[in-house]
């Protein structure tokens, strides 16, 4: 059997099952979405396609041009009689041009949930400012899903719409698996609403045979992802492609990373090199020389923000949603993440890495120890922020 068959065996899948605490569930379908070029007119016809429910959830809904579309489609699925609902994050959204989308949304009679909202008049909500909702999702008549790193905001647009186009992925999957979306979704609704709704453990339930995936449903303080990171770094004999925006990374997920590469996988990151926060860069530079040490590879790249959170295993399982590799995501907000067991899709997955690495540039270990003194105190400076970012 084969090193890539190796993780696609029942008692693979059943134990990476069991770590994020959700059964794998049949995958029919998949579609790689390589950024908003990709991604956005995908959503929208998926919405455009709606005849009895949408679901909709963004860390980000910017009132930009690139929101209005969202918040005109989403309108137009209201008046044909589709049940919309959306939920975003008010705090995410605030960080970038355009304002809020509420008012958007509100015009076009969408039924809308701000997230925990905060208000500097307001002390009593500050504390809220500590778990929000990072999850980037679309859920489709519970038939098809979107899961990914994409926000909703001119900055992941493409350049013929007038964006910015920042490198991102998401992944669009039909089958069974969408279920568990949904009900991640109904989840932060009702959360939303200051009630409770825990997902069910569905972590006992028989693997089902591959194509499959699961949802890594992250809760602040349930690490879920953390340890899935940990187990594809455990378990890849091959390979391990990791593309990720903030590389501040727990001790115990860069120590599975480091072992990997030293046991002789091939452990490669794609990170920024023009990064939207230069304080989460300088402070995730500092791991380079540990994990150049190990032999890990490490590209950053050249063009716009790459703002993706994927990891491909051997070709053979891949991560893609909206969790970082910083302390934000794997332990303080609530995150989705889509593992898919399917050897085509992480083909799929495994050939754009290998194109995106063409637009990025290697960081050699002995040009890494030459960097200027500057450099090298701006990541020790960075390194007191590191539970922050």
């Amino acid at each position: 059997m084969s090193a890539q068959s190796d993780l696609l065996r029942p008692e693979s899948v059943g134990e990476l099952s069991r770590i994020v605490r959700a059964p794998s569930m049949e995958v029919t379908e998949t579609e790689v979405l390589r950024d908003g070029q990709q991604a956005f007119p995908a959503m929208l016809d998926l919405i455009a396609s709606a005849q009895s429910t949408v679901c909709f959830e963004n860390f980000i809904f910017a009132g930009d041009a690139t929101g209005r579309k969202f918040a005109a489609a989403l309108g137009d699925a209201k008046r044909r009689g589709v049940e919309v609902r959306v939920i975003y994050d008010p705090v995410g959204t605030m960080m970038v041009k355009g304002g809020s989308i509420a008012r958007a949304l509100e015009a076009e009679d969408v039924t809308a949930r701000a997230f925990r909202p905060v208000s500097l008049l307001a002390p009593w909500t500050w504390p809220r400012l500590r778990h929000r909702d990072h999850r980037k999702t679309l859920v489709v008549d519970g038939k098809a899903a979107v899961v990914g790193g994409l926000c909703i905001s001119d900055n992941w647009a493409a350049h013929a719409w007038g964006g910015r186009n920042w490198r991102d992925t998401a992944l669009l999957v039909r089958g069974p698996v969408v279920v568990q979306v949904a009900v991640a979704f109904d989840a932060m609704w009702a959360r939303a609403a200051g009630g409770a709704f825990e997902l069910p453990d569905f972590s006992s339930s028989p693997p089902v045979p591959c194509p499959c995936g699961m949802v890594a449903a992250d809760l602040p303080g349930a690490h879920r992802v953390g340890e899935a990171y940990i187990w594809l770094a455990d378990h890849a004999s091959r390979s391990l492609d990791i593309t990720d925006a903030y590389l501040v990374t727990p001790e115990p997920v860069v120590a599975a990373f480091e072992s990997a590469a030293r046991r002789g996988v091939r452990v490669r990151f794609l990170l920024p090199g023009n990064n939207n926060h230069p304080v989460a860069a300088a402070s995730a530079r500092r791991l380079y020389a540990r994990l150049l040490a190990s032999g890990a590879q490490i590209h950053e790249w050249r063009g716009a923000m790459v703002h993706a959170k994927t990891a491909v295993a051997d070709e053979a399982i891949v991560l893609v949603g909206s969790s970082n590799l910083d302390p934000l995501s794997m332990t303080r907000n609530f995150e989705l993440n889509l593992l898919v067991a399917d050897a085509a899709t992480g083909a799929r997955m495994g050939g754009m890495f290998e194109e995106d690495l063409r637009g990025a540039r290697e960081i050699h270990p002995e040009e890494w120890s030459r960097r200027p003194w500057w450099q090298k105190t701006a990541e020790t400076v960075a390194g007191f922020f590191d539970g922050n970012l």
